[in-house]
């Protein structure tokens, strides 16, 4: 609900603050008074042009701040400002203000926190709105009608049934398209794998290849190198006066000297290790000899072979294990290719699977849609008529579209306010008091669906009195029940079922004028209903009969 309204040197008003009632607030005041200074400071806060001309005489600047509790928590649109901004909602309480500037700047806070003019609208339309301002009424949005059509129809397990059908037909098809995408590359690019894969297929690669050949190729084409330093070792280990006779030969005089002196023992086994460990070097240098070929046909082979894998990784590559990912990754790719299209077909059965259940709850949700809406035409109409509108006609109107996420339903509220006309978006109503009238019997009707909490008419009073002035004031105080309901009013009809009343007049003193609004309660408050009634508040005619409604009124 809307708990205060500061104004600060915005027209007329110098420095207010209003105060709200949970239920039913009235503002009167003679005409003239700035009772439309209210409406404007109002239509500010949900992102109208800022005007520089409103800022008072004599000010740089005009601010308006509108504070609001929320113990049901903040709505959709001042969450997603919060979570952005990362702030928490204290108290249940929302701050939001604006100011305007001589400069033609504007400056908006939402909680603290600076907000675009998008911020704004977005915010406020969610917390109240204004019944004879189009810029300012979201019932006259499309959209919002469906909402609250569906609120009021209470469809919510039909339209979630529906949107997790939706969804599941929508991933499909986002897998498809993916899937044509990669079916698409794999066909452009076959040829290509399938001659990559043949030829690397005809190779037979095997990881580490390539180093060993390089190796093998490296020893055959050193073979007689090889032979020649080789030789020349073994020769120098084992003949002659080699290491090995030499050693042996050590061995057996140290051994001969061990008999004289124990302690010489540790050295004879250690000259043996040296001995069998020599010994052992020398054999295997022998054989690696016996093993040293050098055939010119297996060279010409192994470097062939060498040079084919340098090929592919050159192509491929650069490096053999790169070259044999790619083959895999490409053997997998032309699978894909090759089963795609069956996997592609079946996705397609899978998909119109999901648009038949899909079109099965759109078409049941719109069922349920379409017979509320007989039933809501009906109790507006009833409504309008009380509300002095005997010939209008209220009608919703379908339109199907294609599947989104609210279903496959457009809608439109439509209105003839007199007879011989044709039927018109509610939101082509010239009139403003009409447009009021007919928000306030659509509300009426939609009192437990309308989520914006708070309410705010003027005009409804327009070239209304007897009979309809106390239904139209009955309508409203019925509306106060489930929503906050503020009106501006020239009625006493309107004014006396009011919880909270407050009264806006001038004053004007040294050249200079001023809106002054206060609450008025007890005989005051007698004294401008007997006002709004005759014009005249010290009527004791006026007096009794402004005593009488606002008996009536409690």
């Amino acid at each position: 609900m809307l708990e205060r309204l500061e104004i600060h040197n915005y027209a007329l008003i110098e420095d207010s603050l209003l105060e709200f009632d949970e239920h039913f607030t009235v503002i009167s005041g003679e005409t003239g008074a700035g009772k439309s200074i209210i409406l404007g400071a109002l239509s500010l806060l949900l992102g109208s042009k800022a005007d520089v001309q409103a800022i008072r005489s004599g000010s740089e600047s005009a601010t308006v701040t509108a504070t609001f509790y929320l113990p049901q928590g903040p709505g959709e649109a001042l969450s997603a400002f919060l979570d952005r901004e990362d702030l928490t909602l204290g108290e249940d309480t929302a701050i939001i203000r604006r100011t305007i500037r001589r400069t033609g700047r504007s400056v908006t806070t939402i909680c603290g926190a600076t907000a675009t003019l998008s911020d704004l609208t977005a915010v406020s339309c969610e917390l109240f709105d204004i019944s004879a301002q189009r810029d300012h009424q979201s019932l006259l949005s499309p959209q919002r009608q469906l909402r609250v059509l569906d609120a009021w129809a209470a469809c919510d397990d039909r339209l979630g049934e529906y949107r997790a059908r939706y969804e599941e037909h929508q991933r499909l098809v986002g897998q498809h398209k993916a899937m044509q995408a990669s079916l698409a590359n794999a066909r452009r690019e076959a040829d290509y794998l399938r001659f990559a894969v043949d030829e690397i297929a005809q190779v037979d690669p095997k990881p580490g290849e390539d180093e060993e050949i390089a190796q093998q190729v490296k020893i055959i084409a050193s073979a007689e190198q090889l032979y020649e330093q080789l030789h020349l070792a073994t020769h120098h280990l084992h003949e002659g006066t080699g290491a090995v006779p030499l050693l042996r030969q050590a061995q057996g005089e140290v051994a001969e000297a061990a008999h004289i002196d124990g302690s010489l023992t540790p050295l004879v086994q250690r000259l043996e290790g040296a001995f069998l460990e020599v010994q052992d070097i020398y054999e295997s240098l022998r054989d690696y000899l016996g093993s040293i070929s050098f055939s010119p046909d297996e060279l010409d082979a192994l470097q062939g072979r060498l040079a084919l894998l340098q090929r592919l990784k050159k192509k491929h590559g650069p490096t053999l294990e790169a070259t044999l990912a790619f083959f895999a990754e490409s053997q997998a790719r032309l699978s894909l290719g090759e089963e795609g299209e069956a996997a592609l077909e079946a996705l397609e059965k899978q998909i119109e699977e999901a648009r038949l259940q899909m079109m099965e709850s759109a078409r049941s949700l719109s069922d349920v849609r379409r017979e509320a809406a007989l039933r809501l035409s009906m109790t507006v109409e009833s409504k309008l008529r009380r509300l002095g509108m005997q010939q209008a006609r209220f009608f919703i109107e379908f339109e199907t579209t294609a599947p989104t996420t609210v279903g496959i339903d457009s809608v439109e509220y439509l209105i003839c306010a007199n007879p011989g006309m044709e039927l018109l978006p509610i939101r082509s109503v010239a009139s403003g008091g009409e447009l009021s009238r007919i928000m306030l019997a659509v509300k009426t009707s939609l009192a437990e669906s309308d989520a914006i909490p708070t309410l705010i008419f003027d005009e409804v009073d327009a070239g209304i009195g007897g009979t309809v002035a106390i239904a139209v004031a009955e309508e409203l105080s019925l509306l106060s029940r489930s929503h906050q309901v503020v009106v501006i009013t020239h009625l006493a009809s309107i004014a006396s079922k009011a919880d909270l009343h407050l009264v806006v007049h001038k004053e004007v003193a040294d050249s200079m004028s001023w809106s002054l609004i206060s609450k008025v309660e007890g005989d005051a408050r007698r004294r401008e209903i007997a006002r709004m009634l005759s014009g005249d508040e010290t009527s004791q005619e006026s007096l009794s009969h402004a005593s009488k409604l606002l008996e009536r009124g409690l």
